[in-house]
């Protein structure tokens, strides 16, 4: 009996192969069976015409545990291609007699094919469909590359760890050329320590990744405008502080441009810092936020940074209902499973600053929490820099590079000027020192 392309099969005639499982635990059964039986069996099982198990041991024996006499299920000749591979690939990526090689393989052929199934799909799509952690599945994802390129060291490591060390080791010294090769990309060589590179930008960020071939970057920092209307703060006094054009329609184009920028110019291993807004009723809310930089190939970290207002000030976005939100939020996200330099609290207190910019972040407030991230290997881009805090609190950690971007010729200048101050102040004192 069918009902649409499904089947509905004696469970007892179900034949499962266990010498031939992937899985040789099955966990989580009752979680499983009271999940089915709140919501129904959403995935049938797959089986041959003979009625082998092809995928769902997990399904099947909660199933069975449930009393369930008939299951819904697909036989394997009436699903498309790719799908079944995909399937296929799923089931098999975790046998216990197959080598790591073809394991890694697997995974990565099964990435493949669900990335062209689905836009959007990315690494931790994958971890969480065959159930492996995000951090192995990019290991596995990496050390395939390898494979795939005919890399023979790597092909023959005698063990997944190994050979997963020698990529691991490989990219942390492309890592140590990121600086070498930006100061050849903009003309700056060992020969011109005295000249630094240049560190503030006057460009769009959208138009700018079009065009300008980059090193990779190891941590971005992100403060976006978010359509809050910023030019119209403080009754038309904003641009006395750095007020600015805000819409939606530049969040969204940002939003594309840091999507390429991930793949484009961050190195496999790397640090996003990205300040959200977390209000109600618009699309800047924490969920779809979180949602829309995982899709982007970024691990976000569930318990946001957060600046509390020392001095109250803030917005009332509901002046008739209040109170004032005096506090900004921040995502901690990375990428390549990147470690943190030093742990931190997720909140730290400082008043506000509008020296040079409207939204002006705080240097100590930057530098607390860059505290976690930035050290003397750090290669930082902030694609919309403003008054520049985020680069002097950087520079300030001993970062070894910084690059801001800023589409206002004014601010872009502001920002320059109080970096360059920086500098000639942190040389000053370093000759103090010596003295």
């Amino acid at each position: 009996m069918t009902s649409g392309h499904f089947h509905h099969i004696d469970i007892s005639s179900i034949i499962v192969n266990r010498e031939g499982r992937q899985r040789r635990d099955l966990v989580a059964i009752d979680e499983l069976a009271d999940s089915i039986k709140r919501l129904g069996l959403i995935h049938p099982l797959v089986i041959t015409r003979d009625h082998q198990l092809v995928a769902g041991e997990r399904r099947l024996t909660a199933l069975r545990a449930l009393g369930w006499t008939q299951v819904p299920a697909q036989y394997t000749d009436e699903i498309e291609p790719d799908r079944l591979r995909a399937i296929e690939l799923e089931e098999n990526i975790k046998r216990k007699d197959i080598t790591w090689q073809d394991q890694v393989r697997a995974v990565q052929e099964y990435h493949g094919l669900r990335a062209g199934q689905s836009p959007g799909w990315t690494q931790n799509d994958t971890a969480d469909a065959i159930g492996l952690s995000r951090s192995q599945t990019q290991a596995m994802l990496y050390v395939g590359e390898e494979l795939a390129k005919g890399n023979r060291m790597i092909a023959e490591a005698p063990k997944f760890s190994t050979a997963e060390g020698i990529v691991r080791r490989a990219r942390e010294r492309e890592d140590a050329q990121v600086l070498n090769n930006l100061r050849e990309s903009i003309g700056v060589h060992q020969d011109d320590e005295d000249r630094p590179p240049e560190s503030i930008l006057n460009v769009d960020f959208t138009k700018w990744l079009d065009t300008h071939i980059a090193p990779r970057f190891n941590f971005i920092h992100c403060d976006f405008p978010y359509g809050v209307g910023a030019d119209a703060f403080n009754q038309g006094g904003a641009a006395a502080h750095g007020g600015y054009i805000d819409t939606k329609e530049t969040w969204e184009a940002l939003m594309d441009a840091l999507a390429v920028a991930t793949n484009k110019i961050c190195t496999p291993s790397c640090h996003l810092m990205f300040w959200f807004a977390m209000r109600k009723g618009d699309t800047r809310l924490y969920e779809p936020t979180a949602r829309a930089l995982e899709r982007m190939g970024w691990d976000i970290n569930p318990q946001p940074l957060i600046w509390m207002k020392t001095d109250g000030a803030g917005i009332i976005p509901d002046p008739e209902r209040g109170p004032r939100q005096i506090y900004e939020t921040c995502f901690l996200g990375s990428r390549g499973d990147r470690k943190i330099v030093r742990a931190s609290s997720n909140a730290y207190g400082a008043p506000t600053v509008r020296d040079r910019h409207m939204s002006e972040k705080p240097e100590p407030m930057l530098r607390y929490f860059f505290g976690m991230l930035v050290d003397e290997n750090t290669v930082m881009l902030d694609p919309t820099c403003g008054s520049g805090s985020a680069l002097r609190a950087a520079e300030s950690l001993g970062a070894k590079y910084v690059l801001g971007l800023e589409i206002d010729r004014e601010f872009s200048e502001r920002a320059k000027e109080a970096l360059s101050r920086a500098r000639t102040l942190k040389a000053a004192e370093r000759l103090t020192a010596a003295e």
